[in-house]
């Protein structure tokens, strides 16, 4: 891909220029897998009182428990056989250990077929973090252990370029990551040689989750109630913790378990998903505690469709997030209960870039209406209105990204797309002439299946207009920019 030099002009508008990225968020519920059963001591699948901690690759799925009671009861690992079936059963657990009153498991994450696990017996254990081999359907073999205690959950750290990836986890009384290879379990960085992440003008170390950013390794924790990001500078350095989210908490402040927070990486922008837990209660709402935001923490209105929970609970949930598929899972703790989700690619789309004026004063803006489909039978219908009349001129796009790159001296236009591009048909504006009452019209579901080429669902274009002008420097100009997502 050729580099973009840009005019101190479009450096200037650089700004105005960046596509923007969804602040919605839709899901889709799949099913809800009752697992009360998993908390009745004579059944073999029990796993402790209640479901602490879940992993989920998109097709299997594994559960933790918790004992909450003032009681020893037993912890342990099992897998959900067919979770989507509408018939699930359950393997054989593994993992177990007896913690007193009000402790277990904090966190679980997959990757390939290793299950990691944190464990917190309410101080450092031999394997307060572990290793599983879950290649066999059901069951899971111990690879390694390490000596910690496992309050904060865990998960995979992909490092930086790859260099220092491994199994990322914290704990109370510190505030850097520690770090296990994932084949083996040697300690690659400890609770003191690991990346600092305390937030700036914070104190206190109680940290409840631990999640990373696939792509960049970003770090994201759960303090207490808060949501703390701090950006990865090296494979083992950050630039230090921020505050992204302050959620209030009541009751002594800190010591309210469960919450947690999973990192939704997707190619239409990434969120966080976490649960607003202030204390634990058990009258508390799915719908107002369960919260989406950017991974900057800008806040995303959340449309569940027809998705009913069993109920009102403690708010105590994990999330467990399958890029590949698109689907989430929740676990409900107090309900001991699984929902299932899909996400949805957005329906909006976002105006971006800024057009260029004609000769006669003209400035071409793109406008969208219906869904971007080739499986729908309605249009899509991209509409470039105040096109100069009688003039011919495209609609064209790209799958590779905005841009800001000036259309040429002395040309306000900007090409507000990156190469490669895709032309569609030629046409001819209509209106009159020297006049800005022209328009084209394209219906983006009926070119594309003409066409033959199809995209994934969740696809990002980012779509222009380009039309004649010959008195104007280069002879043409060009419209705004459109940016769309392909849907279902």
């Amino acid at each position: 891909m050729r580099t973009l030099h840009l005019t101190l002009a479009a450096a200037l508008l650089a700004p105005a220029l960046v596509a923007q990225t969804p602040t919605q968020t839709t899901f889709t519920h799949l099913a809800t897998v009752n697992i009360f059963s998993t908390s009745a001591t004579a059944n073999a699948e029990f796993i402790g009182t209640n479901p602490a901690a879940i992993a989920w690759n998109g097709s299997r799925c594994w559960v933790a428990g918790f004992c909450n009671t003032g009681t020893a009861q037993p912890s342990a690992i099992i897998e959900i056989l067919n979770p989507l079936s509408g018939a699930h059963s359950y393997g054989t657990r593994f993992a177990q250990q007896t913690p007193t009153g009000l402790r277990g498991f904090s966190g679980l994450d997959i990757q390939g077929n290793t299950l990691v696990a944190a464990l917190d017996l309410g101080s450092a254990v031999a394997n307060g973090i572990s290793a599983w081999d879950v290649s066999a359907s059901g069951t899971g073999t111990n690879l390694w252990n390490q000596s910690a205690r496992g309050a904060s959950g865990v998960s995979f750290d992909p490092g930086v370029g790859g260099v220092d990836a491994g199994v990322g986890w914290t704990s109370f009384n510190v505030a850097r990551r520690a770090l296990n290879a994932t084949v083996g379990g040697a300690v690659m960085y400890d609770t003191t040689t690991g990346f600092a992440f305390q937030a700036t003008g914070t104190t206190g170390t109680l940290w409840r989750d631990t999640e990373f950013d696939p792509d960049t390794g970003d770090i994201y924790l759960r303090k207490e109630n808060d949501v703390i990001r701090a950006p990865r500078t090296g494979s083992n350095a950050s630039s230090g913790g921020t505050v992204i989210v302050t959620l209030p908490e009541s009751g002594t402040a800190g010591f309210t378990a469960g919450q947690n927070i999973a990192y939704i990486n997707t190619p239409y922008g990434d969120r966080l998903i976490f649960n607003n837990r202030p204390d634990g209660s058990g009258v508390q709402d799915y719908f107002q505690r369960v919260m989406v935001t950017s991974p900057t923490g800008v806040s995303h209105t959340v449309n569940w469709g027809s998705f009913t929970p069993v109920g009102l609970s403690t708010a105590w949930f994990d999330f467990s997030w399958d890029a590949p598929t698109g689907t989430l899972a929740v676990l409900d703790f107090g309900n001991r209960a699984i929902y299932f989700f899909r996400l949805e690619p957005p329906t909006e789309s976002f105006a971006y870039c800024t057009a260029g004026t004609s000769t006669n004063g003209c400035n071409a803006q793109i406008t969208a209406a219906g869904y971007a489909s080739a499986s729908q039978a309605s249009p899509f219908t991209l509409t470039v209105n105040n096109v100069e009349g009688q003039k011919s001129g495209i609609v064209f796009y790209s799958l590779a990204g905005p841009s800001a790159q000036s259309w040429g001296a002395g040309n306000t236009s900007f090409l507000c797309v990156k190469a490669p591009t895709q032309r569609t048909s030629s046409q001819t504006s209509g209106g009159t002439l020297a006049n800005c009452n022209g328009s084209f019209t394209l219906d983006w579901n009926a070119w594309l299946t003409g066409s033959g080429l199809t995209y994934p669902v969740g696809t990002p274009i980012w779509v222009q207009s380009w039309y004649r002008d010959p008195p104007a420097p280069k002879t043409t100009n060009l419209s705004d920019g459109l940016q769309f997502f392909v849907s279902p």
